[in-house]
């Protein structure tokens, strides 16, 4: 018997598994090495112990699995979400079977599970790149469905101006509105081909805040520029990072509808990048809709195509950098975009 216990224990802790023994309350009767690697507790602090393994959220499945097992059911290769003692989380594939005395009645259950969280990651990555391909395919196609009649519909508005008619002005702006969407599908479909030059990132932003002033004394929005005076130049497509600081920007000031302040702020972070940081005081964005930004077709805009963060990421990430978002309900947002220097250069 001896020996038997020896091998099982063995056993248990050769397998590159995690091995958990419980009884019907939960109680933890048994653990294997790999068990402690992965939830962080030691075999003397879980043996004795009803362990919180499960995140509140996912609790109601455990309970359907739970009453499953007390039937004599086993659980195969189920995909779920297991915590750890310091209460950070881990996919894991778990199979739980239960533990039948003679009699045949379930005494406790057998619980083994694996860590996919690095397969979860590349699945998501692929579902990812998989959507941004077939974004990119369906940008092609709407954009060369809707470019040709609305290039055309454009003159014939234009040629309408000289008669005066009352309605054009309104027909001139959704039509520009319209040409902005598919600019930025165009965007998604196929980058365009432009060349990279030494640019003065003061004069972009300068240029951009006295394009959009008009559009923020609409919302009474006052914005505020604080600039390190010796902001390093750097290597962009000018054109493009204009495009990104006005989607923020008009993102910030049309967050404020009671108006308030924006602080744009520009400084060198280590002689290594180059930190635009635009900061709003507007309504916020809750946590679960921030993890959703960028994703194709997600906005929190009534009237917003959700593609505009995106190509903004895209744009910025081209250019070797990274676009963040911190946020808070009624506390503002303020996104951070972080772009390589050249540190011979300075203003």
């Amino acid at each position: 018997m001896r020996l038997k216990e020896y091998v099982i224990n063995s056993l248990m802790n050769l397998t590159s598994d995690g091995i958990v023994i419980v009884d019907l309350n939960g109680v933890v009767l048994e653990v294997n090495t790999k068990f402690e690697e992965l939830h962080g507790w030691t075999r003397e602090e879980a043996i004795g112990q009803v362990l919180p393994m499960t995140p509140d959220e996912y609790k109601e499945d455990a309970l359907r699995l739970y009453q499953s097992l007390i039937n004599g059911e086993q659980i195969r290769d189920f995909e779920t979400l297991k915590l750890r003692k310091d209460g950070s989380t881990f996919y894991a594939s778990v199979t739980v079977s239960p533990v039948k005395d003679t009699d045949g009645v379930v005494i406790g259950f057998v619980g083994v599970e694996r860590d996919i969280s690095e397969k979860k990651k590349a699945e998501e990555t692929m579902i990812r790149s998989e959507k941004l391909a077939l974004i990119g395919q369906l940008a092609a196609g709407i954009a060369h469905d809707i470019r040709n009649p609305l290039t055309s519909l454009k003159g014939f508005v234009q040629l309408l101006k000289y008669k005066n008619t009352d309605y054009v002005d309104v027909m001139m702006e959704e039509l520009e509105h319209i040409n902005y969407v598919v600019n930025e599908f165009m965007m998604l479909a196929k980058p365009h081909l432009s060349h990279y030059i030494d640019s003065r990132v003061i004069e972009l932003v300068q240029s951009v805040v006295s394009f959009l002033q008009p559009h923020a004394l609409l919302y009474n929005v006052q914005i505020q520029l604080e600039m390190d005076p010796e902001i390093s130049v750097i290597t962009c497509i000018p054109d493009q990072i204009k495009q990104v600081l006005i989607n923020v920007l008009k993102n910030a000031i049309e967050s404020m509808e009671s108006g308030g302040e924006i602080q744009i702020t520009c400084r060198n972070r280590w002689n290594q990048d180059l930190i635009i940081c635009v900061k709003d005081q507007g309504i916020g964005i809750s946590e679960e809709k921030l993890a959703q930004l960028g994703e194709p077709f997600f906005t929190t805009k009534a009237n917003g195509t959700g593609l505009g963060l995106m190509v903004c990421k895209r744009i910025v990430e081209a250019h070797g950098g990274k676009l963040s978002i911190l946020s808070q309900i009624n506390q503002g947002t303020t996104v951070e975009i972080a772009l390589p220097i050249n540190s011979r250069y300075h203003i």
